[in-house]
Formats: structure tokens, sequence, C-alpha cells
């Protein structure tokens, strides 16, 4: 599909409230109609504002940009891939934003480069050859960067859905240092190996300064908590909230204390936040643990209403959505309030397609996927403010 064809489509939400407070109706920019299999909210060309890429895994993936008029198709067109989840960060620190993408490896048989793409002159994206985290054989899906050495370059954590190959070679979770832009070397650490690839975030849980890591376990299997050495590799955190799968999960500060909660939706189908008590195990007991009416799918922190407070953006997807591609669990967000807690509210849409990730856009917004790694759907940018 073209998508230019919908470009600066406005849905006005309805204002039908659900245990939340008065005056937050939220309004979708329609961006895209694609497959949704990833996600990133970066400032690209350096105006201040995120700009988003969804990895449609088509024909069409490019860069929308922020303009003060609406989000504009950018003009470069990233040839068509088995292309899944992507990250950005300015891995060569020349002040441009660059791009990693994950490729996947025909579900475990073949084998295909993951790639790396620098930011150039004039905005224009160059693909990097013989970077050092190709990784070929890997059923790569949601990369990120963080900082392992603490040195101030983009380091990389790629997961992987790790099924057997029967070529023998590795299909496993990976970290790869950043070598002052000059590519990336492979370390081993305990988060190296058949770990999860559900999803994968960043934090700081015990406030040393140095980037842990948060990352989902495969559909059914538990969720892991890597707490950064600041020697080269992880400690693995003991804590209750790894007791069950998680579907997705965010560090970060909820709460306003300066340290970086957890927030995660569970294959239990529960939202929950366990704020961080500043001790190790870190966290200890749910502040919230709150029962879903539908299936979870995504979680995403900012401050949507502007109060100053963090707010949590909740996907759910109804059972039957695959089938139907229509979406008739009404997705929730959880209002951080100024005397602390949060009130949940129900978000009323009518979008096709199925909820199935969010990302936050510039701290107060979302970018909403009904698309998904199997079917395509529309993606909208969500603002309430």
């Amino acid at each position: 599909m073209n998508t230019r064809i919908a470009l600066g489509l406005v849905l006005a939400a309805a204002a039908g409230l659900a245990q939340g407070q008065a005056g937050t109706a939220y309004r979708a920019t329609f961006i895209e109609f694609s497959k949704g299999w990833g996600a990133v909210a970066a400032d690209f060309d350096r105006d201040g504002h995120d700009d988003l890429y969804v990895t449609g895994h088509d024909r069409d993936d490019r860069i929308w940009f922020w303009t003060p008029t609406g989000y504009v198709p950018g003009p470069q067109v990233l040839p068509f891939l088995d292309r899944h989840g992507c990250t950005a960060a300015d891995v060569d620190r020349d002040g441009r934003m660059d791009l990693y993408c994950a490729i996947g490896a025909v579900k475990g048989t073949g084998a295909a480069n993951n790639e790396l793409w620098l930011q150039g002159a004039g905005g224009v994206l160059v693909k990097q050859a013989g970077f050092g985290a190709e990784d070929p054989y890997g059923r790569a899906r949601r990369p990120i960067f963080f900082d392992m050495n603490h040195d101030g370059w983009p380091d990389l954590y790629l997961v992987n859905q790790a099924t057997l190959r029967s070529d023998g070679e590795a299909n496993i979770n990976h970290v790869f240092i950043n070598q002052a832009g000059r590519g990336f070397v492979e370390q081993q650490t305990v988060a190296t190996g058949d770990i999860g690839f559900a999803c994968s975030a960043k934090g700081d849980i015990d406030g040393d300064g140095w980037d842990d890591l948060a990352i989902c376990g495969d559909p059914g299997r538990t969720g892991h908590l890597f707490v950064n050495d600041r020697g080269g590799d992880f400690r693995v955190l003991a804590t209750p909230a790894t007791a069950v799968a998680w579907v997705d999960a965010k560090l970060a500060d909820v709460d306003g204390d300066g340290r970086d909660d957890l927030v995660l939706v569970d294959n239990r189908n529960r939202f929950q936040i366990w704020l961080n008590t500043g001790t190790s195990p870190y966290y200890a007991a749910p502040a919230i643990s709150y029962a879903l009416p539908g299936r979870a799918a995504s979680v995403a922190v900012g401050d949507f209403d502007g109060n100053g407070r963090k707010d949590v953006y909740v996907v759910l997807q109804d059972a039957s959505c695959r089938t139907t591609l229509v979406d008739l669990a009404p997705d929730l967000v959880f209002w951080g309030q100024a005397a602390g807690g949060w009130v949940a509210q129900a978000q009323p849409q009518d979008f096709k397609g199925c909820g199935h990730l969010a990302a936050t856009v510039d701290g107060d917004k979302i970018l909403l996927e009904q698309a998904g790694e199997g079917w395509n759907g529309p993606n909208y940018v969500l603002r309430w403010k």
C-alpha cells in the first residue's frame, strides 16, 4: 500500500471513560498500513522530536519524520528483507542517529546478515559490511542498544528465537561490544545463550549508573533480570518478579524516586508495577497487580497527560482478533496521580487490526501498532495533550 494515501488521517477518540480522570481523551493520527514486527522512536533529523520507524517486514520500510503539521514519510526506502525488530543509537558518535535491524534466518534453516545502517550527510542511511554483529544464523527478533562497559559507546544486545538448527550453527542471544565506532566484537556473558526473545529493555536496577537488562523469556518461560557487574559480565537477579512468564517489560522510574521500577504484563494477563526498593532484590512485591480484561500484548511508559507523573499504556488484544482482525479489547492507560498511585482508564477505540505493540514517542505520545508479525494492520500515533 502507498503509505502517502492516508497521510494525515486523524481520528478523534470517544470521550467515554472507565475508572479514569475526565478530559483525557486521545487523538489518533494514522501513520501507515503494514505488518508490525517492531518499532523505533528516535530523533533521526536532530530537530528535538522523535521520528518513527515501523518495521513493516514489507517493501515500504522507511522513516516517518516529525514536522509541525504531522509525520511525513522519508524519501529513503530500505530494500525488502525478512526484517524483524530494529533499534537506534549514534553508533559512531558523529552526532547522527543510526539504525540496526534484525533479519530472520528462514525460520532457522537459512542464513541472513543483520543490518547496520549509519547515517551520513544529508540524512541518508548507508548500509555497512563487516561490522561484526551480523549474526547470520540467528532468528533475530528485538535488539537493543545499551552501554555494557560504561564507555559511552552504544553496545548491542541481540535476542534470537533460539530454535535448534540442523546445521549446528549458533542461534542464541549475544552481547556485542562497540569498538569505538569501528565495529562490534562479541563478549560472552551470563546473558549469552538461549535466554528468550519476547522483549528486551535496559535500565539501572541497582542505582550504580551502569546499564542493566530485562529480558522476556520465550512464550511460557520466565523473565530475566541481569545486573551489570561492572567487570564485563552480569549477575542474575533473583526476585519474585521473575517467577512468571512476561509478555513485555520495561525498566523505568514510574514513582519519581530516582530508581528504575519494573513494569510488565505477564502470560496470565496481569499488569504489574514492581517498585524498586533500593536494596537487593530490588523488586520484592508488586505495588499493582491488575487482572486485565483481554490478552496482554505490550506496555509503554510516559507522561501522556503532562502532569509530571509517569503513566503506563497497556495494549490488549481480544482472543479472536487474529481471526477477525477486529480488536474488541480496549487498551488501558494507568494514569499516575499527584498523590501517588495510578488510576486505570479504558481507551475506547474502533481501529481495525489487532493490538500488538506500543512504543513511547517524545516521552508523551504512543506509537500504537495494530499490525503484528503475522498480519497487516494500521499503525497510529496517539496523543492526549
